[in-house]
């Protein structure tokens, strides 16, 4: 190897040294992910804000052109399902729709029915929508619900606000969306949120698949098990929340616990018995 050789090779391996120190050099900025594309959609996420308490003095508009504030939604007495939507979104959107409406029916199959329970309402998260959207939507919803609802649009009311409103409660529920420039077309999670009867975040339900127990879990949990029976209060005390499957689970501990109170109830239901039976047997023998 001549020298002229061996001096450029080993300037070529000192620009490649210097070039992947420079790539790795600390705090240069992350290139963006271009717009539209899977990785900027990613960008969308929640961030919960449990036991937040959402902003009740904001204006919206029902699908029927009524204007209200979202302090009309909670009555210090009922639970409320919210689920954020925007109304013509072509897929995402419809499925968490579905997911809801499916869960409400399978709860009214089991005696726990919207109304008498709990609250549902959808608020689209596009302020650039109105109320037409908004009745149609419901419509659909409704429809497909059937039911009490299908006559009483007043139990899932649909609603849209300006762009204040709609940025002051996504923030407050850590809902965040992006906007497509070029399309239009909104990035957005999959969630529902379920609030206390005084306006409180109490859960996050995440994806188009969770259960109807899991909704009434939540709802419970949200009032304390005032709103169900004793036998729901009982089952909420069989299961917990996990945040890493960020679903409800059996409680295995209270579980046991609650078992072992049962067969000590018995046992003494049993005890007392006997006892009462050996003194009755008694006094017979005592009698001349």
């Amino acid at each position: 190897m001549t020298d002229s050789t061996a001096s450029a090779l080993s300037g070529i391996v000192a620009l490649a040294v210097l070039a992947g120190s420079v790539a790795a050099a600390p705090g240069d900025p992350v290139a963006e992910p271009v717009t539209g594309s899977p990785a900027w959609a990613e960008r969308s996420d929640v961030t919960e804000h449990l036991g937040a308490r959402l902003p009740l003095d904001l204006g919206f508009v029902d699908a029927r052109g009524q204007r209200t504030a979202l302090r009309e939604l909670f009555d210090g007495r009922h639970p409320v399902l919210l689920v954020l939507a925007y109304y013509e979104c072509p897929q995402l959107c419809s499925l968490v729709l579905d997911a809801a409406a499916r869960a409400i029916q399978a709860l009214d199959r089991q005696g726990f029915q919207l109304g008498r329970q709990y609250r549902v309402a959808t608020i689209s998260f596009d302020a650039t929508e109105r109320i037409d959207q908004a009745a149609r939507k419901q419509d659909s919803v409704l429809a497909g619900l059937g039911g009490d609802a299908a006559a009483r649009p007043e139990l899932w009311p649909f609603w849209v606000g300006d762009e204040a409103s709609v940025r002051s409660l996504t923030q407050r529920l850590g809902f965040r969306f992006l906007r497509d420039p070029r399309t239009a077309a909104i990035a957005h999670p999959t969630v529902a949120f379920v609030v206390t009867p005084d306006g409180a975040i109490a859960r996050y339900l995440y994806g188009i698949d969770y259960t109807a127990r899991d909704l009434k879990l939540a709802l419970l949990e949200a009032s304390d098990g005032k709103t169900g029976s004793f036998g729901d209060r009982v089952m909420l005390r069989c299961f917990q929340y996990d945040p890493a499957t960020r679903r409800y689970g059996l409680f295995v501990t209270r579980f046991m616990k609650l078992g072992g109170a049962l067969i000590f109830a018995i046992v003494v239901a049993m005890f007392s018995v006997l006892i009462r039976h050996e003194i009755r047997r008694a006094r017979r023998e005592a009698m001349p």
